[in-house]
């Protein structure tokens, strides 16, 4: 037991080392932070660097990473088990079109208290447009992390064999045209055009939709506005692929034929623009192109992934939250931008020289996602717990277009019905 006078001692001997700088507190000691993300092959070389650069700077906090699945959906439902067994991880990056699901079951912790304590999230860099992609109900629960706009791949090696212009591509008769031509005038083993119909979260699909004019949900966030004259344009567009000899490599392989130069057009996201350069290399020239427009007020989804804090300890919170701010902040942003394709979501990124403001002069094929930015919309998250059915439910009528064993008309009435099959109801306003 200890005696008064050995409690005075070790009182004073803490309060010397604690002024003399000495002491081992908690607030010095580390912390490790669990953190979770999804497509290694887009991610993981940026992750990685992301995080080392980070622990130079904060030894005092240690990056942990869980082994990546390989989608946005898969990592959504690891994080819907990990709540049930109290396994979630500190910190997750996953599908900005997520969000609205996560929140729904009540996963993130809102981060606005220790954006405000920084002075807020436009001192802190972030475009309000960007920053909106991770709010719900007046909060931030998602700090946007990589965002990609869909664009045009071009090959214009080919382009130029088959007599076609490549300032011509900027709707989708003249693209389809163009492939039409690549296929008779270059031939197999190459072909014309390829559109990313299978990228996740029916990413693509969404863009055909607003990109004509239309929305995936109506105001109240519950019912699908799709069903309309917008929604049937976009049907048509993916009907017509097949009709124009499109045929149906797959995502992997569509890609891998891209960058091989096996194929003349290639539709897909921003975020992969960066390792497509270094893939093709001077195997042939590449161009990228906005995405066709269809309507006066179009829109575009915007992609990509998003940060978030899971953790409820509120001592772990704060280093969380200091690593959601280094990714998404000025050195992150360079980092995962110069890596992938994305674009940074923080303007200290892209207007300072030695981060990015030199960085798009050398590589212009990844402004045209910028270009497009005044465009930017949500990449919709679908209502209730089946969001993640509905997805699938989706692709799965998409890919009857893709194969041309349906028409828009008789996918239409069975889309609408199947996926307000999975919807909760709606509340009367």
């Amino acid at each position: 037991m200890l005696t008064a006078q050995n409690r005075f001692m070790a009182g004073t001997i803490a309060a010397i080392m604690v002024a003399s700088g000495l002491a081992t507190s908690a607030a010095h000691a580390e912390t490790k932070l669990q953190v979770a993300y999804s497509n290694a092959a887009v991610y993981k070389a940026v992750q990685e660097a992301i995080a080392a650069k980070f622990m130079e700077q904060r030894p005092d906090i240690k990056i942990e990473f869980r082994t990546p699945p390989a989608s946005y959906e898969e990592l959504a439902q690891q994080l819907m088990r990990d709540k049930i067994t109290r396994t979630l991880p500190d910190v997750a990056f996953n599908g900005i079109n997520q969000l609205g699901l996560f929140t729904d079951q009540k996963l993130p912790v809102a981060v606005d208290a220790h954006a405000n304590a920084d002075g807020g999230m436009e001192k802190l860099g972030y475009h309000p447009a960007l920053a909106a992609l991770g709010q719900r109900n007046g909060a931030q629960y998602g700090m946007p992390f990589a965002v990609s706009m869909p664009i045009v791949y071009v090959n214009t090696d080919l382009m130029a064999k088959a007599g076609v212009d490549v300032a011509s591509l900027t709707t989708w008769p003249n693209i389809l045209a163009a492939g039409k031509a690549v296929d008779a005038k270059v031939g197999q083993p190459t072909a014309g055009f390829y559109f990313d119909w299978e990228q996740t979260g029916n990413w693509l699909f969404q863009g055909l939709v607003t990109s004509n004019g239309g929305r995936m949900l109506a105001d109240n966030r519950c019912d699908f506005a799709f069903g309309d004259a917008h929604g049937m344009a976009a049907l048509k567009i993916l009907e017509s692929f097949p009709k124009a000899g499109m045929r149906n490599l797959g995502q992997v392989p569509g890609r891998m034929a891209f960058v091989a130069g096996t194929v003349g057009i290639w539709v897909s996201s921003s975020g992969f623009a960066a390792t497509a350069e270094r893939m093709i290399g001077d195997k042939f020239k590449l161009k990228t192109l906005p995405f066709p427009i269809s309507a006066e007020k179009a829109q575009l989804p915007g992609g990509g992934a998003m940060a978030m804090m899971l953790t409820t300890d509120k001592a772990r919170q704060q280093a969380a939250w200091e690593y959601l701010k280094f990714a998404t902040g000025g050195v992150g942003q360079a980092i995962m931008a110069k890596g992938t394709g994305y674009m940074p979501v923080n303007q200290a990124a892209a207007t300072t020289p030695e981060l990015l403001g030199d960085f798009y002069k050398t590589y212009p094929n990844q402004v045209t996602a910028l270009m497009q930015l005044p465009r930017l919309t949500e990449w919709a998250s679908y209502p209730g717990p089946n969001s993640l059915k509905m997805i699938e439910v989706i692709k799965s009528h998409t890919e009857g277009l893709i194969s041309g064993a349906k028409t828009a008309e008789q996918t239409m009435p069975e889309l609408i019905r199947d996926v307000k099959a999975l919807a909760p109801p709606c509340n009367a306003k």
